[in-house]
């Protein structure tokens, strides 16, 4: 039984046929509307061990139907070719070439070279995808996560740029915001997942407005994820603060140079008393100082 087109589709195909008639050639008349079979996927996405792998392999022109299957080479370890996708679990690490081959209606085929290469999956991580340069306005700084293994909750604490605020968190690719919150410059987000996110999917988009231009960072960026049991999958602390130089803390010195020393200090001068000058004998207090000559001269005498 032929299947009904919808209504848009069959409006579309009819307008097709009247323009060009029952010729199946271009409207110039100089090549064929039908393309030669080809293949629209020419490489593959990096698969990692123990990670669940999903890739579509896509080819055009001819006649479909089109069938696809392993010609030559051998397909990484636990993935299998189904309904032109790639699908499995890689059980070993390595770099596998295979070649491909795609058939259609008309007995048409082609050939396509394929590396796939397995890694180790990378560490679990929660990171937000930063604009290039400076902020200017109000703009939704993407929250992505790398390598989720079987990640179900995570929190995320930034320290912001003085004068930036945060005005929404929404939900994005996968995962749900449960709890958002900004106190100061600190934003905490918590954020829950029905099913385990793929590796480089969109799990929030944080909604921020800065009152001057500035230039977003990761300096001060922490975040933890948990499993289904609460266990801790992955976990990055905030930095440290600087703690601020007591007073009075001699300033670090260069390795081999000396530190320097205060002066020592000068003995109060009795109030009252002027210092005494060099060479001459302290006065008491209140007595005037009488001249110093070289031959003494009694109190009294005349000059």
């Amino acid at each position: 039984m032929r299947q009904a087109l919808p209504g848009w589709t069959a409006l579309a195909v009819g307008a097709l046929l009247v323009s060009c008639g029952s010729n199946p050639t271009s409207t110039s008349g100089t090549t064929s509307a039908r393309d030669p079979l080809y293949f629209t996927t020419t490489s593959l996405p990096v698969g990692y061990l123990s990670e669940s792998y999903d890739a579509p392999v896509t080819v055009a022109g001819g006649a479909g139907p089109y069938g696809v299957r392993v010609a030559s080479g051998t397909l990484p370890p636990g993935l299998s070719l189904r309904n032109l996708r790639l699908t499995g679990t890689p059980s070993k690490t390595g770099s596998y070439t295979f070649t491909l081959e795609a058939s259609d209606a008309n007995l048409s085929s082609k050939v396509q070279a394929y590396t796939l290469n397995v890694s180790e999956l990378p560490p679990l991580a929660l990171k937000p995808q930063l604009p290039t340069g400076e902020l200017r306005g109000e703009t939704r700084i993407p929250l992505n996560i790398i390598a989720p293994r079987s990640v179900r909750a995570a929190r995320v604490v930034w320290d912001l740029p003085e004068g930036v605020t945060v005005t929404r968190v929404q939900p994005a690719d996968a995962g749900g915001v449960l709890f958002w919150k900004q106190a100061g410059r600190t934003l905490t987000l918590d954020v829950g997942f029905k099913t385990v996110p793929r590796s480089g999917a969109r799990v929030a988009l944080i909604g921020i407005k800065p009152q001057k231009v500035v230039t977003l960072d990761t300096n001060r960026f922490a975040f933890e994820a948990r499993d289904g049991d609460g266990k801790l999958l992955a976990e990055v602390k905030m930095p440290e603060l600087p703690k601020p130089t007591a007073p009075g803390t001699p300033a670090s010195t260069t390795p081999g140079t000396a530190t320097p020393t205060s002066p020592a200090t000068t003995p109060a001068t009795p109030t009252g008393t002027p210092p005494a000058t060099p060479g001459t004998t302290p006065a008491n207090p209140g007595t005037p100082t009488p001249p110093v000559t070289p031959t003494p001269t009694p109190p009294g005498g005349s000059s």
